[in-house]
């Protein structure tokens, strides 16, 4: 099972790289420019004034400019965990999908390893691969708030990124039951992407939009209170929700997949 998990994060060792310097690279340059924007906050607040509180929820809230408020919606409510969840979807919905599109699962299965030990190899890979990127792209966000001088709690900055993890886990863990259960890659990452974009906007205007607020419990984003986390008032139980989650995927995929004829 550990030579198969080793070989698949070997497989995807470019793409590791890439994508941790694409996020390098949007940590930089997106924190480089806070001092400027801090320096004309008061107006750029009065300009933003204006827009309707369901366009500004889709950004992480009203309020943009203050330290936290900058981190959360230029960085850390969107396109930190945006980046990461393309990448996550794509190694959910490949790392079964594209064995079997490729005609070699079956060369995997005829060696020692028993169906469920192979899911949980190419499972922990993803992970793996995951907070690899996360976690290079958190290292970067506490250095350059520190050398900005953001003065947020460096503890809430690591929290915060942890919780981006574990969403883009989940949104992973989706592709990657789809893909177990053999609807084919291009299904499953189509799927994976509507359930993820569809639930960022749900999760977003709940709180603007009485009636998405119901609705709003199925998706991840609900439960991605960045802006809390970042002010130290995050209630840390609704964490639970993405365990569940992703151990609720990993089960069915686990039920489909070791049923399924791969023949």
């Amino acid at each position: 099972m550990f030579s198969v998990l080793k070989w698949t994060l070997w497989q995807r060792r470019w793409s590791i790289v890439w994508w941790s310097i694409g996020v390098v690279g949007l940590v930089l340059i997106t924190l480089a420019f806070y001092p400027t924007i801090h320096s004309q906050s008061a107006s750029l607040n009065k300009s933003f004034g204006d827009l309707s509180d369901s366009t500004l929820a889709l950004f992480g809230g009203t309020d943009f400019f203050s330290p936290v408020g900058y981190l959360n919606s230029q960085l850390i409510y969107l396109m930190f965990p945006l980046l990461l969840i393309i990448l996550g979807i794509g190694l959910g919905g490949s790392l079964i999908g594209r064995e079997e599109t490729d005609g070699t699962i079956e060369s995997l299965l005829s060696r020692p390893v028993s169906r469920t030990g192979l899911l949980l190899a190419k499972a922990g890979a993803g992970a793996v691969g995951i907070f690899i990127v996360t976690g290079i792209g958190s290292i970067v966000i506490v250095a350059m708030a520190r050398i900005v001088h953001l003065g947020i709690p460096l503890g809430n900055i690591v929290a915060a990124c942890f919780a981006c993890f574990m969403l883009v886990l989940a949104l992973s863990a989706v592709a990657f039951l789809l893909a177990a259960t053999g609807r084919g890659r291009a299904a499953a990452l189509g799927a994976a992407v509507a359930y993820a974009l569809g639930g960022y906007v749900v999760g977003s205007l709940a709180g603007t939009v009485h009636w998405l607020k119901t609705l709003s419990l199925i998706f991840p984003y609900h439960y991605y209170r960045s802006a809390d986390i970042l002010r130290g008032t995050f209630s840390w139980p609704s964490m639970y929700f993405f365990g569940l989650f992703i151990l609720g995927c990993l089960l069915l995929a686990w039920l489909s997949f070791r049923k399924r004829d791969l023949g």
